[in-house]
């Protein structure tokens, strides 16, 4: 077997070096084939991962939301949004979410819900809470970048949850000594809703269903990212309001729900080198740094151990 294998690399070297040649392409352009073959697929690279560039949720910064169509897991970004997450787990927790409905869902933009009244004019009783639309780059410990795009000089992840921020080099220049970091609207973010004033934000959400980078960004809250079941979102009926508005059935923190009834799910650590291969293999990230397109890359998770990209 060992001597076949042999003769066949070396036979797959002769024929791309002739087929070089006829076409005039070069020994540096058989060379370049040769190296684009032993490059393994995305799916390859990712089942070669070690085990240690793979994280665990932390239960505590964890929403199981249950619809109709399955189960969405969604992870908090309490680093982004301190105050909203509070107020998502605190509403979660007492079952204020528990039976309502997304009341206004548009197609390619977001589903919104968490109204009480369920036409987009209820909250619940408690305060409104403040903005946190950006946060001082230098105070969010886990950015980091993975390059620039069309609309940010820096894109990244915090732990999964896509982010953009302006150039480090601003902060000398400007009074606050702040630069902005903030989460993108990309399929998948969580964000909350609110009316005109910035600071008017109480119990109602959306999650995305397009990008809406350009709209939203650095003007709602993003406080979270759906790590699993977004498929499950696709069967939220739209419509503004929906014919038959899609109800929440329950939402619950995964650190109430008993350990042995809790989803086996680990997310490929972005500030890995192993992510940052992936994302050049895939095509998403290139040598200088560009980043295709965020919104359209999906980190990597196992749900009980099979990967799902």
């Amino acid at each position: 077997m060992r001597r076949k294998s042999i003769w066949a690399a070396a036979s797959l070297a002769a024929i791309t070096g002739a087929l070089a040649a006829v076409v005039n392409l070069g020994p540096a352009a058989a060379k370049d084939d040769q190296d684009a073959e032993a490059r393994p697929t995305p799916g390859a690279f990712l089942e070669a991962a070690p085990e240690a560039d793979w994280r665990p949720l932390d239960p505590e910064n964890t929403i199981y939301m249950d619809l109709p169509a399955g189960l969405v897991v969604i992870e908090l970004r309490p680093d982004f949004a301190p105050n909203h997450v509070a107020r998502v787990k605190e509403l979660t927790r007492e079952g204020f979410y528990d039976g309502l409905t997304f009341h206004r869902v548009i197609e390619g933009f977001m589903a919104q819900g968490g109204d009480p009244k369920g036409d987009g004019s209820g909250g619940s009783e408690k305060p409104d809470i403040e903005a946190e639309f950006t946060r001082d780059s230098g105070a969010v410990a886990d950015f980091v970048q993975i390059g620039r795009d069309r609309i940010a000089p820096r894109v990244g992840y915090v732990d999964g949850m896509p982010a953009a921020a302006q150039p480090e080099g601003l902060r000398s220049f400007l009074t606050t000594r702040d630069v902005d970091l903030w989460p993108v609207h990309c399929p998948g973010v969580m964000s909350m809703a609110r009316a005109t004033d910035p600071n008017s934000a109480n119990s109602q959400f959306f999650l995305m269903i397009g990008d809406s980078r350009l709209n939203l960004d650095r003007r709602y809250t993003g406080w979270g990212w759906i790590v699993d079941g977004f498929e499950a979102t696709r069967r939220i009926v739209r419509g503004e309001p929906p014919s038959r508005p899609t109800p929440i059935i329950r939402m619950r923190v995964a650190a109430d729900v008993p350990s042995g009834d809790r989803e086996n799910i680990r997310v490929l650590k972005t500030d890995s080198d192993t992510f940052r291969e992936y994302l050049m293999l895939s095509g998403d990230l290139n040598e200088n740094g560009y980043v295709k397109d965020i919104c359209e890359i999906r980190v990597p998770v196992k749900v009980d151990g099979k990967i799902e990209r």
